[in-house]
């Protein structure tokens, strides 16, 4: 039998164009005033970047202009991961990280937040600014085992990104700082995101009636239209994807690999990392592909497409044209 040419990996799954997730650093409960509520009506699941060693306190931080507000504590964190949210390490104190301190602030940090959560951390997120992206740090998170390391950097991440451990974060603030003191843009990165077939992950606080700060952060109002501007814009190319799913998916496509076997092909991945949890990728077949059957059994094609799981290697045949 001649085996048709290869199958290829989607760059995201479903072969959707552009994939879109939400942060709020601080992991406040005042979120429960307006993010909440507006992310859930558009089904947005969002992702918390929790300061660790503030877990449940008023915050009272440095000059920090949301001082006396407070952080989720455990219970709250749990029912936030059961809506379907994300949780990352924002570090232990929101200090800048020297090199003596990178145990408390990445792994203890990351310990005692999963403990607190009931899952596995895999995401760091840098605070106050990039230099909490250095290269002790993500040394130290590499060491540890962490997936991805958010920065604050105004750019899209792509599927083929040659470092995945640094994912950039866009603004999502009222103004943002100088020299430009941009203005509050509902459709920032839109187009950009899906023309690179990019994953546009914004960043904020904890928007309420004004901003706390204009450069940290906007108002519910700008919020609600960013979210309707994001899901209108997005339509059916656009995957609305908690931080740590896209971020798997990255580096289960990274790590695939699809040989011909006997007849079809082999599917498997090569020394994935342990921390990886979402194990399945889209795959486009051939053209002149109509059915195939996984592991022996008949599978559905949708447009050309099948999503396969790889937490064991898969083996894919065409099956005879009837």
């Amino acid at each position: 039998m001649n085996v048709p040419d290869a199958p290829t990996i989607c760059p995201w799954p479903g072969d959707k164009r552009w994939v879109y997730s939400i942060t709020f650093d601080e992991a406040l409960a005042d979120l429960h005033r307006f993010a909440i509520p507006i992310l859930e009506r558009h089904n947005v699941p969002g992702h918390l970047e929790v300061v660790v060693g503030h877990i449940g306190n008023v915050r009272q931080i440095g000059q920090s202009s949301f001082n006396g507000y407070r952080h989720m504590n455990a219970d709250e964190l749990r029912e936030m991961i059961a809506r379907g949210w994300g949780v990352g390490n924002h570090t232990w104190s929101h200090e800048q990280i020297q090199p003596r301190d990178v145990d408390r602030e990445i792994r203890q940090a990351r310990d005692v937040l999963a403990e607190a959560v009931g899952e596995p951390i895999t995401v760091y997120c840098s605070a106050g600014d990039n230099s909490n992206m250095s290269d002790h740090v993500l040394d130290a998170c590499r060491a540890c085992g962490y997936l991805g390391a958010m920065s604050l950097t105004d750019a899209l991440n792509r599927p083929d990104d040659e470092n995945l451990l640094w994912m950039n974060r866009t603004f999502l603030h009222d103004q943002a700082y100088g020299p430009f003191f941009s203005e509050f843009d509902p459709f920032r990165n839109i187009a950009h995101a899906r023309h690179d077939r990019g994953w546009l992950i914004d960043y904020l606080h904890c928007p309420l009636e004004v901003p706390v700060h204009r450069n940290k952060d906007c108002s519910a109002d700008q919020l609600q239209r960013r979210i309707e501007t994001i899901v209108s814009e997005g339509g059916e190319d656009l995957w609305l994807a908690r931080v740590e799913d896209a971020m798997d998916y990255r580096y289960v496509r990274r790590h695939a690999r699809i040989e011909s076997v006997d007849g079809g092909w082999r599917v498997s991945t090569e020394a994935l990392p342990e921390g990886v949890r979402r194990r399945s990728v889209t795959l486009r077949l051939p053209d002149n592909v109509q059915t195939v059957t996984v592991d022996a059994e008949s599978v559905k094609i949708n447009r050309g497409l099948i999503d396969v799981d790889l937490n064991q290697p898969r083996v894919i045949k065409p099956e005879p044209r009837r």
